[in-house]
């Protein structure tokens, strides 16, 4: 074990409690008034002197015993951190340091400063989540912030940084990369300076173990960000000095035995290390890593008192605030470790370490994890289980998932057969049994365990010694007599479970999968361990920041078993949480109680029940006295059947351990519930999932819910959501899932048949009030409960049910998902690696580079279709710029003009070779088919690059920033798939019904696409209004019944050509005059008599001739080729003839596709048929997509091109799914890397990173797990296929643009929102286009919280009605008016007050505006005008987060008028970019008093200007105005 340095001395005296030291500045004015003294490199080192010296003050008071100094720690905290002190100070000086002299930033100074850096970074991880994606504590090392712009000119509410700090503006990568080299060298100095204080004293003690786990905090997010980049920077920033830290130097602290061993196993590993030993001067340095580890070890011991440890008196872990900061220490430290094993570049060492230092058998032999009752070391057993799993996990990116398990069951026979030779060579009396036994047996770990008990404790020391696990004469692993004391087991012990842990296998994760219930219990729904509060602040203890034991979600990933199972867990635990405040929300509205002895209901539902008699006449059952709309009382109060009673248990299928179905049948009384409750109830069908709850008010507690952390003083309490105590207020006793089979009434009619609703008549009426539904149970938590592991009460426990809840669909995916991941860990045909191709997958993981996922030189140069792309030739010309352009071999120059006839285009790409050799484009051009209106959008350079992408083999990636026609780009890469490529079909992905409705109807209504073969699938296109001719829906049933009525049409007009031709009469039409033929019929007509004809003509008709009339052989049938009234004979060219010919061609083609609806019979048959073999455009949302992914594959239904947009708002595994919904095919492929074993091509992901991630409800699995990250954004910020971003907006203002536009990438403006009228003309009646508004305390009283989280604001609420009210009486029209907040408690305000100032019996009834909505939900829309009201006073709350500012000030085109205060947010570091606009303007409400709208007067126009001071003013003036509008 690494010995401790004795704790060194500060210099400036002793170290304080308090806030700051003698000498140190203590406010910010003393910190600028300091800095503001001459200049220079001194003033910059006295800056940042200043800063960092309160900042440590502050830190040691903070982590004190004096409750007064820990208050003043976290004042001078606060203000050290506001205004941004890491990116304008400090980091700021580092850079600038870095820029002239690495070494320059070294000493006292620098290690101050690096404290400094990761204290105000971890506070400043926490306050809110990065705009860049998750990167934490260090975005600030890609910050792109112009540090000048404010510096030394700020306010001294929030001054800037001195301008001596500001950093050189061209900072390279590199020289960010070793400015933040410098940053960990110097922060690991500082630790080794202060942080081993005087162990007998308990506040030196507690300060040392805080400074570490701060330290700690800071790497866990250096770490979370080493894929981190600056613009147009190929490499990462970190990842360098990242890696090196945990490198090749840690094969020193390697046993030396064990090292000698892998590095012979090993020879490039060799080669590295000794290229490390050559450069290093002799002297060893393991890294950070193997003292973390010590300090860890150390803490877990102290913790139970298992030693006196060389860490720190026992005595110490009484000490409530020191115990907390060692648990803090412990948990932040396996975080760090746990974080390290999951990313592939830091995982190569250290896994080796950690297994050859035995810490995962260390952790689970100590007493911490063995105690059986320790419910405050819950967190502590989880993390080090998840450690022990991450150890055993199978790394290998290129091995499939089933045979994952295999490989890992090859290296423990290995292992096994080297221990059977070892001891038949060295052992072989003792051992016999171990010798002679099967490999099987040698891996089983309970056996092995009982053979090893047999064994003498030489005998075992003995073997673990030639194995090489443990060495008693290397100092750098210590003893085994030692390690065991420290853990307060036996030697022998110890040495048994590190044999142990070496030989023995366990379960693969595709085994523990398919065994796992899909369904949440109450076990899980309310632990608090695994399920924690939504809101991650919920998980700070006595002012220490607990971790959390879940997996997390990273940008790369070892393995695609490594994905599934991370998101997996991920999205079962969220399902979780979603699924608990639903439960809990039904039984609160219910209302257990106990049962009263008598029913006291009305005579009429007496007589309904039989008299009142009732199926349990127990006093003490409970009863529901309220009710809700989404649960229901389980059974029917007859005596005739219970409520729940199991139909079958099917034995297991053969290799499994759970019965492979269980099934069972529940029973539903709708008596109770109104005629709209019951509809809601009837509409619950196949497939839904429904919840089933046991209460028993018996064991209700009744108390109430515990008051919050910090709130005590104002009795706020815990909601009910986020209460682990609920279940035993209201006596939950069990909790299980069930997804619903069929459904019966009372007349055994199936009301779950799909089939009813195309049956004659259409759906018949129920019969009764009881609704039987035949549900199947879980069977993995059937088996669990058969046991006795999952309830005490056995099987047992399916009797007690009495409550049953539902959930909206949406909502109810979870299960869909589950299974798809299960099924893709068993491997097989549904493998991960069988469905999503070789060339995908790795850049998916992470793994793969640009070459993968773009295509090659060969493909580059292939000819793509563009179809209708280009307007105009000029436009194909403005298209490639800098481009060599030649267009049916005709050079085509810049100034050319466009011809009269619009043509498509098909062009091909070649890179000609030479320096400076301009890039050629060869194009040649055909007509457009008759009736296609063509493309109408004028796509930029950069759309048209993007479409190229598209429609080029490979993963494309598309940013669309607000307004840039992201939707545009979107449609026309569908129609050109579609035009260029018959045979494929392509899959549209959307998150919103809205998004996949708006794409519709654009592929729609264009009219290149054949609406025959589009299909939207789900429930949302109820929704849809396609722009078509056609009166039919595009869902399955709808599309199946337009065929239908295609099919009559088209024999109507088979029937009409063999009537002209002679073939047959009317007299032998069908009833009602319907035609006789059938597709099968009309094709045999065709060979026989219509072919025939169409022969004879072509080889009868002479070429060139003018007119063919008499010898065309359908003319007859064509109305224009029959002799006029005035006798005039019509003529007929050749060309028209074969026209008229292709088009009675055509009709017999089409007939030939819908033949197979002749012979299918069933709905569901003709809908599969439709969907496998004819629809070539299929569209869903990605909730849809998880729910039929299994039915579709049992299909068979294949795609070749996935298109997926508002990818930035999916979930990871939410756009993964989509990809799945194919099986792979054969084993043997056929060796393209483009279809080896997949028949997917192209995949293109459209979305924004730079606006709002998908919505996560716990905000604890947002932050801590990064679950809220999209693929999308992962994929950009990987970097592997470089992604196209587009950079012209179309949408708003360019004043309103910029607001927003530094976010992105050179993000200019189209022509029209400069030269339009309506972008030209001002606003009516308002004097700018946009303002901050500020709104002082309304009544005394800014933001309120009537419950927790739900936060309003009375004043901004009454000022948002009040404008909107101006605005609708001086004319505007109130649908081009939205009112947007950031808190749906603010958005439940407004709503109520406009019912009020625009209800029945005001001037403005009627009058609504657009929407009013919050800005979460109003992504991916827009209006006119936008009212916008930003809620908080006291703090900035989750608009901190840059990307949701950024949604809320993109939503409108022409008008956007934010109600905040203006103090506070323009004070928020992050936001200054935005705010700095906003408050170049007045903050206060201007009009233009007399305007009406629309007006005349232009932007740059000034109008009289009339400023209202307050809401009130405001009121008066609409008050008045109303009364105008009243008298008139």
């Amino acid at each position: 074990m690494a010995k401790r340095k004795a704790p060194a001395k500060k210099k400036g005296g002793k170290r304080g409690s308090g806030a700051a030291a003698a000498g140190e500045p203590k406010s910010k004015a003393a910190r600028k008034s300091a800095a503001d003294k001459g200049g220079g490199a001194g003033d910059a080192d006295a800056a940042v002197r200043s800063l960092a010296t309160e900042v440590a003050a502050a830190f040691r008071a903070k982590h004190g015993t004096n409750a007064k100094a820990r208050q003043e720690g976290y004042r001078v905290m606060d203000k050290c951190d506001e205004g941004g002190g890491v990116e304008r100070t400090v980091w700021p000086w580092f850079l600038q340091r870095a820029s002239a002299s690495p070494g320059e930033a070294s000493g006292e100074l620098g290690e101050e400063a690096a404290f400094a850096l990761a204290v105000l970074s971890n506070r400043r991880g926490r306050a809110s989540s990065s705009g860049d994606g998750g990167d934490g504590g260090v975005g600030f090392v890609a910050d792109d912030y112009d540090y000048s712009s404010s510096a030394g000119g700020a306010s001294e509410e929030n001054e800037g940084a001195p301008a001596a700090i500001s950093p050189p503006t061209d900072a390279t990568p590199k020289q960010r990369t070793m400015a933040f080299a410098t940053v960990l060298k110097s922060l690991f100095q500082y630790q080794e300076k202060h942080a081993g204080g005087d162990r007998s004293d308990v506040k030196d003690a507690a300060l040392t173990i805080a400074t570490k786990t701060e330290v700690t905090k800071f790497l866990i997010s250096c770490y979370s960000s080493m894929e981190l980049r600056c613009k147009h920077s190929p490499e990462p920033l970190l990842e360098g000095p990242l890696a090196d830290l945990v490198g090749v130097r840690l094969w020193d602290a390697v046993p030396r035995r064990k090292r000698h061993l892998e590095l012979k196993r090993d020879g490039l590993l060799r080669k590295r290390y000794g290229l490390f030993d050559s450069r290093r001067k002799g002297e060893k340095n393991a890294g950070f890593l193997p003292g973390l580890v010590d300090t860890l070890l150390d803490s877990v011991s102290v913790l139970v008192g298992s030693s006196d440890g060389d860490a720190m008196n026992v005595e110490d872990a009484r000490n409530t605030t020191h115990t907390s900061h060692l648990k803090g220490c412990v948990s932040k430290s396996l975080e760090l470790l746990l974080d390290l094993m999951s990313h592939p570049r830091t995982r190569t060492h250290v896994a080796p370490y950690l297994s050859s230092v035995h810490l995962a058998v260390q952790l689970a032999l100590s007493k911490l994890y063995r105690q059986k009752n320790g419910e405050d070391f819950v967190l502590f057993k989880q993390q080090v289980d998840m450690l022990l799993d991450s150890e055993r996990m199978e790394t290998s990116a290129s091995a499939e998932v089933g045979t994952a398990a295999e490989a890992a069951s090859k290296v423990f026979h290995e292992r096994a057969h080297t221990l059977q030779k070892l001891l038949h060579r060295h052992h072989a009396e003792e051992c016999a049994e171990v010798v002679f036994a099967g490999a099987g047996r040698v891996t089983d770990g309970r056996w092995m365990r009982k053979q090893i008990g047999l064994w003498k404790e030489e005998t075992l020391y003995d073997t673990c010694y030639r194995l090489r696990l443990v060495d008693d004469d290397d100092e750098s692993c210590g003893s085994t007599e030692a390690s065991a004391q420290r853990l307060g087991c036996s030697r022998r012990e110890f040495l048994s479970s590190i044999l142990l842990y070496h030989t023995t296998s366990r379960r693969s994760d595709a085994e523990t999968l398919s065994s796992a219930p899909l369904y949440p219990t109450e076990r899980l729904l309310w632990d608090a361990h695994s399920v924690p509060p939504g809101n991650i602040a919920g998980n700070v203890h006595n002012g220490v920041e607990a971790s959390l034991s879940l997996p997390k979600l990273n940008a790369r990933f070892l393995s695609a078993g490594d994905y599934l199972l991370r998101n997996f867990r991920l999205f079962r635990l969220e399902s979780a949480y979603e699924i608990r405040g639903d439960i809990v929300d039904v039984v609160r509205r219910m209302r257990p109680s106990l049962k009263s002895d008598q029913y006291d209901g009305d005579a009429a539902m007496a007589d309904y029940y039989g008299g009142g008699q009732y199926l349990d006449d127990d006093a003490n059952a409970t009863e529901f006295k309220g009710w809700a709309r989404m649960g229901l009382e389980l059974g029917s109060k007859k005596r005739e059947k219970p409520g729940l009673r199991l139909i079958r248990v099917d034995p297991p299928r053969l290799g499994e351990r759970v019965p492979s179905a269980v099934v069972a049948e529940i029973v539903l009384d709708l008596h109770h519930c109104a005629t709209s409750l019951a509809k809601e109830w009837d509409e619950v069908g196949e497939f839904d999932n429904l919840f089933l709850v046991s209460v028993d008010a018996t064991k209700a507690s009744g108390e109430a819910a515990p008051l919050m952390a910090g709130y005590e003083d104002k009795e706020r309490r815990v909601p009910d959501e986020e209460d682990p105590s609920f279940p035993s207020r209201y006596g939950i006793q069990a909790v299980r899932g069930c997804m619903v089979l069929e459904v019966r009434d009372e007349a055994g009619t199936i009301l779950s048949d799909p089939a009813l609703e195309y049956q004659e008549g259409g759906r018949p009426e129920t019969k009764g009030k009881l609704r039987y539904l035949r549900v199947a149970l879980d069977a993995a938590q059937y088996a669990l409960d058969a046991t006795g592991r999952g309830s005490p009460l056995g099987v047992g426990v399916y009797d007690t049910f009495n409550l049953v809840a539902r959930r909206h669909g949406r909502e109810n995916n979870f299960k869909s998902v589950l299974e798809t991941v299960r099924g893709l860990m068993r491997g097989g045909a549904d493998s991960v690696y069988r469905s999503v191709p070789g060339w995908l997958l790795p850049l998916l993981l992470g793994s793969g580079g640009s070459d993968l996922g773009s295509v090659s030189s060969k493909a580059a140069a292939k000819t793509l279709d563009y179809g209708d792309t280009f307007v105009d030739i000029k436009h194909l010309r403005d298209s490639f710029p800098g481009c060599e352009l030649v267009v049916d071999g005709r050079e085509v120059a810049g100034d050319e003009e466009a011809s009269a006839e619009r043509k498509q285009y098909r062009a091909r790409i070649i890179e000609q070779g030479g320096k400076g050799a301009k890039v050629k484009v060869e194009a040649t051009s055909y007509s457009f088919s008759p009736g296609h209106p063509g493309n109408p959008v004028r796509f930029t350079p950069v759309q048209v690059s993007a479409v190229k992408s598209g429609l080029t083999p490979g993963l494309t990636t598309i940013i669309g920033p607000p307004g840039t026609g992201k939707t545009d780009v979107a449609v026309q890469i569908i129609s050109c798939l579609y035009a260029s490529y018959p045979t494929q079909r392509t899959v549209v992905v959307t998150h919103s019904n809205a998004a996949l409705n708006d794409i519709f109807d654009k592929v729609v209504a264009r009219g290149d696409v054949d609406e025959r073969h589009v299909l939207r699938l789900g429930s949302g296109e109820k929704y849809l209004t396609a722009g078509s001719s056609s009166d039919h829906d595009f869902t399955k049933s709808g599309r199946v019944s337009h065929i239908l009525s295609r099919r009559g049409q088209l024999l109507e007009k088979v029937q009409q050509l063999s009537e002209a031709l002679g073939i047959s009469t009317r007299a032998e039409r069908g009833e009602n005059g319907s035609p006789s033929y059938t597709c099968e019929t009309a094709g045999y007509f065709h060979e026989r008599q219509v072919k025939r004809r169409i022969d004879s003509f072509e080889a009868g008709v002479e070429d060139g001739a003018a007119n063919v009339i008499d010898s065309f052989p359908f003319t007859k049938y064509f109305s224009d080729l029959k002799a006029g009234e005035d006798g005039m004979e019509p003529s007929l060219t050749l060309d028209e003839a074969h026209a008229k010919i292709s088009e009675i061609q055509a009709v017999f083609a089409e007939l030939e596709e819908y033949r197979p609806m002749e012979l299918l019979r069933s709905q569901r048959q003709r809908t599969d048929y439709l969907l496998t073999k004819q629809a070539r455009v299929v569209a869903m949302t990605c909730t849809h997509a998880a729910i039929a992914r299994s039915r579709l594959v049992e299909l068979g239904f294949h795609y070749d091109n996935v298109v997926v947009e508002e990818a930035g708002q999916m979930l990871d595994v939410e756009t993964f799914v989509p990809l799945l919904l194919q099986r792979g095919t054969a084993d043997d492929g056929d060796g393209d890397s483009l279809t080896d074993s997949s028949r997917l091509k192209r995949v293109v992901l459209i979305g924004d990173h730079n606006q709002l991630p998908p919505v996560v409800k716990n905000r604890s699995f947002a932050t801590f797990s990064r679950y809220d990250q999209s693929m999308f954004a992962r994929l950009v910020r990987l970097g592997g296929v470089p992604p196209i971003e587009l950079n012209k907006q179309g949408r708003a203002r360019p004043d309103i643009a910029r607001l927003y536009s530094w976010r992105y990438d050179d993000l200019g403006d189209l022509e029209h929102v400069s030269t339009l009228d309506t972008f030209q003309k001002a606003n009516a009646g308002l004097a700018h286009t946009y303002q901050l508004i500020n709104v002082d305390d309304f009544e005394g009283r800014g933001e309120s919280t009537p419950t927790a989280y739900f936060y309003q604001n009375v004043g901004e609420a009454e000022y948002a009605v009040a404008l909107f009210q101006y605005m609708v009486l001086i004319g505007y029209p109130p649908a081009k008016i939205s009112i947007l907040t950031t808190y749906n408690g603010q958005k439940d305000l407004i709503t109520d007050i406009l019912a009020q100032r625009c209800g029945e019996g005001t001037p403005l009834v009627g009058m609504a505006p657009g929407a009013v909505s919050t800005v979460d939900q109003y992504q991916g829309q827009q209006n006119d005008y936008i009212i916008l009201s930003l809620v908080r006073t006291k703090a900035v709350g989750h608009l901190r987060d840059v990307r949701r500012l950024v949604v809320a000030v993109s939503r409108a085109r022409l008008g956007l008028y934010v109600l905040g205060r203006s103090g506070l947010f323009c004070g928020c570091h992050e936001l200054r970019r935005t705010m700095d606009q906003f408050a170049s303007r007045p903050t206060k409400l201007q009009l233009v008093k007399g305007e009406h709208y629309p007006t005349d007067r232009m932007v740059a126009e000034d109008g009289g200007v009339y400023e209202v001071n307050d809401v009130a003013e405001l009121g008066a003036l609409v008050h008045s105005m109303q009364q105008e509008v009243a008298n008139k």
